[in-house]
Formats: structure tokens, sequence, C-alpha cells
């Protein structure tokens, strides 16, 4: 065979080789896992999911429930998720032995309730009675508050640890009264449990924040930008088309839209902007006095050596 044959198939095989390698298709990402309750603010996942908003943006989400939310914390910490939607407090208690990022504000943090047994009329009616509260958490301040509204003190009162989950079905039983939220605190009070304080807002200090673990955010940094474009996106059809959105949140929770609990304000892409510099109006979230204030309670209580850095913790540069 003469050389410029065999240079020429040479050649022509190496074509044929090249081709294939580039039409061979990029290795997948896993799946975002990202947590969500059945809180009102984390719903923005399944109305993307519903939209094929995270499609549209190429990142692959696994939106995974969790029946109660404290469960989801030490799922957050093995790595089991990637990440979810948390309050100030339990993110810097997580982020004791696991490195986080908290990449966006959800929303305000709705309205905490302290609910009594129908024999608890007033904050007054604590004294010597049994509160549930998730112990070591800054969900005590809300418990603490309605103490004080009754000229109560921490020690006029015994304080039962118990998930917010479980303080309708607790109340009369092995507890008196409980801190919880919604939908479980607006359910137990059209069945008769005794509504003593309620509180947050926009005033709140207990925000809800998107977080991911650090480790996944130096790992796919893309993933985590467009997942926020998804969210945001998704966030601006749920305040232009809130029928529709409800619709999609109740079918993929498996109730009525009547059902749904609209407790808290969802924070967009450009309140989020002024959410971490610290420029959001003075009546809504502080998000730097939030995370210092859960700070400095969990410091005072033991829970938490000394402040974190906060700089480090809360990274804007994933937003649009």
């Amino acid at each position: 065979m003469k050389p410029y044959r065999i240079f020429s198939i040479f050649f022509l095989a190496t074509l044929i080789l090249s081709a294939c390698g580039a039409s061979a298709p990029e290795t997948e990402n896993p799946p975002l896992r990202v947590e969500y309750t059945f809180w009102w603010g984390d719903h923005t996942m399944l109305v993307a999911q519903e939209l094929g908003l995270f499609e549209k943006h190429n990142v692959n989400v696994e939106p995974t429930f969790y029946e109660v939310y404290s469960d989801a914390l030490p799922a957050l910490a093995a790595g089991t998720i990637d990440g979810g939607f948390f309050g100030p407090g339990d993110v810097l208690l997580t982020n004791i032995n696991t490195d986080l990022k908290v990449v966006a504000v959800n929303d305000d943090g709705g309205f905490n309730y302290i609910i009594g047994s129908p024999e608890i009329q007033t904050p007054a009616d604590l004294r010597g009675k049994r509160i549930g509260v998730p112990l070591g958490t800054t969900y005590e301040i809300f418990a603490i508050r309605a103490l004080e509204e009754g000229g109560l003190t921490r020690g006029d009162v015994t304080f039962v640890d118990i998930t917010v989950e479980d303080v309708p079905a607790a109340l009369g039983n092995t507890i008196d009264a409980g801190y919880t939220w919604d939908p479980f605190a607006s359910d137990a009070i059209e069945d008769g449990a005794t509504l003593l304080l309620k509180s947050g807002g926009s005033s709140t200090i207990t925000p809800d924040v998107l977080v991911f673990r650090a480790d996944v955010v130096q790992q796919r940094p893309d993933d985590i930008r467009a997942f926020l474009s998804a969210w945001f996106e998704a966030i601006e059809f749920r305040y232009s088309n809130p029928e529709e959105a409800n619709q999609i949140i109740a079918t993929a929770l498996g109730i009525s839209p009547s059902e749904l609990s609209e407790d808290a304000y969802i924070f967009n892409a450009q309140e989020n902007v002024a959410l971490f510099s610290n420029e959001s109006p003075a009546d809504t979230v502080n998000l730097l006095e939030a995370f210092t204030t859960n700070a400095n309670y969990l410091i005072n209580n033991g829970s938490l050596g000394n402040q974190p850095n906060l700089t480090e913790l809360l990274d804007a540069s994933f937003l649009p």
C-alpha cells in the first residue's frame, strides 16, 4: 500500500473518531436535592418544577419533601440533601459542623404562634404549665415573649422539647401550650385551641433562607445560579398568577387551594439584593440583624460557642 493511502486512511479514521467524540453527550450532573415542607414559602419550588423552569435554566433538581421540618437538618448535615429552606437559628447550629452558604432569602418567616389548650385563655394562665417548643433553638424566644406578655418569666413554666408539627396533637396531653407555625397553628385554632401570641411577619427575626452546603456551592456554582434564576422566575409567576400557582401547589400537595395558608411574604430577586446589602426598608427583614440576634441568643444559652463569621455565611454572589 502506498504511503499516501496509509495517511489518507489514518486521517479519515481520525476525523470519524473526532466527530464521534464531539457528538457524545456531556455527563449530566446529579440532581440538586433541595428540601421543602408544608411551609408556604417553600412551594415556589413546586411551581418552578411544574412550569419546567429548572429545565429551562439547565439545572437538574430533585425536590425532597420532609413532613417534619427538623428531620431535614441532620439530612443536610449528612449530605443526604444539598440544600433547603431554614430559619437563621437552625442554620447557625448546623453550620457548627457543616459549612453552609446562605444564598437567598426565601420569605419573611411569616407569623409565629403560641397556642394553648382551650382552658388556657391568656398568657397569664401559663403559670406552672408545660410549654412545648424545640429546645436549644431561637424559637424559644417567642415562647419567652408570650410569658412576658402575661407577666411571667422562663422560671414560671416548664419547657418541653417537641417539634412544631407535633404541638397541636400534644395540647392537653403532654403540653398545655406550644410554639408552632402555619398550617399547623391555624388548623389547631380552628379545632378549638386558644391563640395566645401571634408575632413575626415583617418584623420577624426568623426569616426563611435558602441554604446550600458549602461543598456543593463550591463544586457546582453554575447549578446554584441556575436554580436561583428558575426560583425567582417562579416567584414572579406566583405573584402574577396567584390562582394558577396555588392550584399547582395544592395539586402537588394533594390538598385543595383553600387549605393553603398564605402566611409569609416571599422576596423577589431585587428585594434579595437589598436584603443582602442591608439596604432593605426599615419595616422589613434585616438579614444581618436577624442572624446576629439569633447568634447572640444561642451563645447566651450555650448552644453556640461564639459569633460566627457572617460575611462567610451570607453569600449574595449567586443572585441574578
